[in-house]
Formats: structure tokens, C-alpha cells, sequence
């Protein structure tokens, strides 16, 4: 893991943000450097294209041991941030039973345990009136056939931060959970190739840049949780609350989104 230097002259707010050069990280890192930010822009390469008030980080969330390095690189430099930014996740669609054990302990490290640890260690950097944001995923609330360890992590994710919230309001800082349906992105081709489910086509997927402007809005006009489309969060979450319900209505989903998948398919997206 290497820190590139931050600039010497920064007079901008600073946003840590995980998944910088994936779909929805690009969009975010152009909309939050145009609403007066500097950006840590996290990958595991680093390789993020050289920009003003962009600075790449090399850093593998997935590995404990670059994450506390990160972190005692940012408290070395003095780094104070206005906000803390997860959008990094992975997904590997398998059937219980058929998954190995590797991919499973990948996609929770990533997704769940990475957040977690990140947060833990920066939430000294923050002052009153910081913003932390999880981008999470509808799976946080539907349950995905198919991607059972998926499902877990975001189950999960959405517990952490309802739970942080609470610990840190004394601290004045804010949290925040974004709930996309299917995103546009190449993770989602991933999922089709590997026979994700088809409830990711009950409604259109979004385009990346929704997303991205849903967390800019996020950062003006706080909110605990946004679904993204806001009926199917709605539907998700009376769904959680009578199982029941779910599995009387999951043949029509599922119909419907074998339908929605015909759809986009057909418009040459993959």
C-alpha cells in the first residue's frame, strides 16, 4: 500500500471515498470535486487518473493490514475529513453448497467487514458535522437466491450503520445508507454472466450517475436511508416485516424480473 502525498495547499473539504474507479465511484469523484471537494480516491491500485483536488490511494480493503496502514498515513499527514464515503463492493453469485470458501470470505471483507474496520479507525479524523455513507444495495433488504453471502454482507451493513448512527450523533456526526436496485454498472454484467438473480429486473436498472447524485444531495440535505427506486424500498421493506408476504408474492417478482432481464438484454447492454 502506498498514500500518495496530499497536496500541500488543500483549502478544500476532504471526502475519503472507497471504489473510486468503479461505476458508480467515477461518477461520484466528478460530482463531488464540482461541489468543492477533495477527494481520497481509493482503489487497490491507485491508478486513478491524475486530476485537480483528486488524490489516488493504493490501498486493498480487502487486506486488514493496508487498511490500518492507510489510516496511520492519514493521521501522520494531519487529514481531517468532512466525509467518509464506502462505495467499494464486490459480488460472486453461487448457490449454497456449490461456493468456496475463499470467494465467500472475499465478498464479506469487502463488503461488511471493510466499512467497518475503515470506520473505526477514521472516526478520530472526523469533526462534528461529518458524514459518513454507506452505498449499499436493495439486497440489504431482499433476499437473493443465488447470492446467499452477498445478501449477508449488505444485510449486515445496513445493521452497522442503523446502530452507528446512534453511537455517533453525540459526536454530531451524521450517517447515511444508500439503497440501490440494480445499477448499470460492470458489476452488474458480472452478475448476469454468473446467473444473478432475477429480481435485480423487477424495475429498470439505474445508471451509475443517479446513484452519484444521490449521495451529492446526501452531503447538502442528510437522511438515514434512501431507496433507490423509492417504491421498491418501500415494497422491500413491508416484505421484511411480513415473511410471509414474501414468499407469496416472490413467482410474480420473479416473473416480472425474468421479463424486466429479457428487456434490458434486448437493448444490447451486455
Amino acid at each position: 500500500m502506498s498514500f500518495m502525498k496530499l497536496p500541500s495547499d488543500i483549502n478544500r473539504p476532504v471526502a475519503l471515498l472507497t471504489g473510486a474507479t468503479g461505476g458508480i465511484g467515477v461518477h461520484l469523484v466528478q460530482r463531488l470535486v464540482s461541489q468543492g471537494y477533495h477527494i481520497l480516491a481509493v482503489n487497490r491500485a491507485g491508478d486513478f487518473q491524475p486530476q485537480d483536488h483528486v488524490t489516488p490511494v493504493a490501498c486493498d480493503i480487502a487486506q486488514n493490514q493496508q487498511i490500518e496502514a492507510l489510516t496511520d498515513d492519514l493521521r501522520q499527514a494531519g487529514v481531517t475529513l468532512a466525509a467518509l464515503i464506502h462505495c467499494a463492493g464486490v459480488i460472486n453469485p453461487q448457490r449454497a453448497g456449490d461456493y468456496d470458501i475463499e470467494s465467500a470470505s472475499w465478498q464479506l471483507r469487502v463488503n461488511l467487514e471493510a466499512p467497518v474496520f475503515l470506520t473505526t479507525l477514521l472516526l478520530p479524523l472526523m469533526p462534528a458535522a461529518g458524514h459518513i455513507i454507506f452505498i449499499n444495495s436493495m439486497a440489504a433488504l431482499v433476499p437473493l437466491a443465488g447470492s446467499s453471502i452477498y445478501t449477508a454482507s449488505k444485510f449486515g451493513l445496513r445493521g452497522y450503520a442503523l446502530a452507528l448512527a446512534q453511537d455517533v450523533q453525540p459526536l454530531g456526526l451524521r450517517v447515511s445508507s444508500v439503497f440501490p436496485g440494480a445499477v448499470d454498472t460492470p458489476m452488474l454484467q458480472k452478475e448476469i454472466d454468473s446467473g444473478g438473480s432475477p429480481l435485480n429486473f423487477v424495475t429498470a436498472p439505474s445508471s451509475p450517475d443517479e446513484i452519484a447524485c444521490i449521495v451529492q444531495h446526501l452531503l447538502l440535505r442528510p437522511k438515514a436511508e434512501i431507496f433507490c427506486p423509492s417504491s421498491d424500498g418501500v415494497l422491500a421493506q413491508l416484505m421484511l416485516i411480513m415473511p410471509r408476504v414474501w414468499r407469496m408474492i416472490l413467482p410474480v417478482l420473479m416473473k416480472k424480473g425474468l421479463k424486466g432481464k429479457k428487456k434490458y438484454l434486448a437493448r444490447g447492454k451486455v
